[in-house]
């Protein structure tokens, strides 16, 4: 006979389907048995899809890939104790980039709580106040209205995660038999907020001058737009590695003498070059700057006089009006980025040696438009914004985890952002990145879409190089991470196909042969930090010396 547990969690994951939220990602542990049991019978009828993983904090930064990838929530499912605070990572991620995300993580009783019970921590508000919603659900009872519940959760998800607490009490019920109707009191769920809600379709722009758009990051149909727009106001636009559309770079301010312009139009999320934000704190203050995201996202860490506005991009064309931008501003603008991109392609076409510019040069040319690509932090998002090179118009799916820039959880959250979008996906992140998240392996090698995974190991933390603790005699033990470790063992325990690679034209050979398989593999990626910097240093002083020049 079915009771209350397995009818509340049954009524619960039915919702979830109903809603279209049909992708659930579970951890073993016995307290969420009621929920687990519910999705177990869902993928049993055809009707869920489970993704099971033993390590909670590579689960949930899967569903958060997922989130990233679909624009809906993965319901991560744990059980009670330490399991959950693995998530917080993942949730802090999810909260910086509005990125939705259901948790629904089980609890014991409260008259366990303070008593020294196996495994019960005080799960309340555990992640502060990251989720949009928290709901400290009561032990199952029929007179709760779970529904009123649930559908508030579900609305909040559009602003990120949301966190649900359930409390089950032993014994559960482990019967197969269905379970009754859902109860529909009369009661209703009190002391729960109203997700924020934005009128979005009165909001009018009316740009003025000579206008700069600089894209950031941003999902392939709203670059689209962005693109669109950037036509029919006849400017310039720069455009950021996670917009998936590389028309031109944001480098370019501090190393070209470039007309200022009236107006700038930032749209999307967070922008990863340093110097986009060095060179707009130098603006004027007569530059009209705005900030247009879906999202509400305020990304301005210099506290500069934005126009901070919450729109739909798909709406860009009926909010943004104004005069064309001079064909002159935008040739001058256009002049410096093709200078610019004539230096990166002459230098990084054909190289005679592995370097970490040259990778990324060739995965932004060669990575199919049908595969998605998935970035991680550090150097990898750094040299593939300033070294990657543009599609055109073309737009691509690339994501990466720059709402907190860890290097924590990455493999897991690049396998679920190829499971929401559904294609084989390339995974370019560092070897402490990959060290960091060693477990997730488990997960790339039961993704049903291939991986293509590129380890740059440079056997330490490259990314201090370029700050000026490398001039200190502590650098290198206490910073730069030296390790000797190599993954191919780490790929073999896995089973995931593996390849070391030491030179430029094997990865061209391996990476071209890697991304026609129908499987997953590590290509393991030897390069020299020092050789790396000179690289950096070679194009960046010839791109300074042709500005000066020009």
């Amino acid at each position: 006979m079915a009771g209350v547990d397995q009818v509340w969690a049954n009524s619960a994951i039915e919702l979830c389907l109903r809603h279209g939220i049909d992708h659930f990602f579970l951890a073993p542990g016995s307290r969420c048995t009621p929920l687990t049991l519910a999705v177990a019978r869902m993928v049993r009828d055809g009707r869920a899809k489970a993704i099971q993983h033993f390590d909670e904090r590579g689960l949930a930064f899967a569903a958060l890939g997922y989130g990233r990838a679909t624009g809906k929530p993965g319901v991560f499912i744990c059980t009670s104790g330490t399991a959950v605070a693995n998530a917080f990572p993942a949730v802090i991620e999810a909260a910086a980039e509005s990125v939705p995300m259901l948790l629904f993580t089980a609890d014991r009783p409260p008259e366990l709580r303070g008593s020294g019970a196996n495994q019960t921590i005080d799960q309340r508000a555990i992640f502060g106040g990251y989720p949009k919603l928290f709901v400290n659900m009561p032990v199952p009872d029929e007179s709760f209205a779970l529904d009123e519940s649930l559908e508030q959760g579900f609305a909040a998800t559009k602003n990120g995660p949301v966190h649900f607490n359930w409390m089950f009490c032993e014994p559960f019920t482990i019967s197969d038999e269905p379970a009754p109707p859902q109860y529909k009191p009369e009661a209703q769920a009190s002391g729960l907020p109203s997700p924020p809600t934005h009128n979005k379709t009165e909001l009018q722009i009316q740009t003025r001058g000579n206008v700069l758009i600089a894209l950031g990051g941003c999902k392939p149909f709203e670059a689209q737009q962005s693109w669109e727009l950037s036509q029919n106001l006849n400017c310039p636009i720069l455009s950021d590695v996670t917009s998936g559309l590389r028309t031109g770079s944001l480098e370019l301010p501090s190393e070209f003498e470039l007309p200022v312009p009236d107006t700038i139009l930032h749209l999307g999320g967070r922008i990863v070059s340093k110097t986009w934000h060095q060179w707009t704190a130098t603006l004027p203050d007569t530059v009209d700057f705005h900030h247009i995201t879906p999202t509400g996202q305020i990304v301005n860490p210099n506290r500069l006089p934005v126009s901070q506005h919450h729109a739909d991009l798909i709406q860009l064309s009926s909010i943004v009006s104004g005069p064309k931008t001079s064909d002159s501003f935008l040739q001058s603008w256009s002049d410096a980025g093709a200078q610019r991109s004539g230096i990166v392609d002459r230098q990084l076409s054909d190289p005679k040696k592995l370097s970490e510019p040259a990778v990324a040069f060739h995965v932004s040319k060669h990575c199919p438009t049908s595969h998605g690509l998935f970035i991680g932090n550090s150097t990898p998002i750094r040299d593939m914004d300033w070294f990657g090179q543009g599609l055109s118009d073309k737009v691509r799916n690339v994501a990466a985890n720059r709402g907190a820039s860890g290097i924590d959880g990455l493999l897991a959250t690049a396998t679920g952002y190829a499971i929401g979008l559904e294609q084989p996906t390339t995974v370019l992140i560092g070897d402490l990145s990959a060290l960091h998240d060693l477990n997730s392996l488990s997960l790339v090698a039961k993704s049903p879409w291939p991986m293509i995974v590129l380890v740059l190991n440079n056997q330490g933390g490259h990314i201090f190089d370029l700050l000026p603790i490398r001039e200190s005699e502590h650098f290198e033990q206490f910073f730069a991470t030296p390790h000797e470790y190599q993954f191919e063992h780490a790929a073999k325990m896995f089973g995931i196909d593996y390849r070391r690679i030491t030179e430029m034209d094997d990865f061209a050979a391996s990476y071209r042969g890697a991304c026609s398989q129908d499987r997953s593999i590590i290509l393991e990626l030897m390069t020299d930090r020092q050789y790396n910097m000179e690289v950096r240093k070679q194009i960046r002083e010839e791109i300074k010396h042709c500005s000066s020049q020009s």
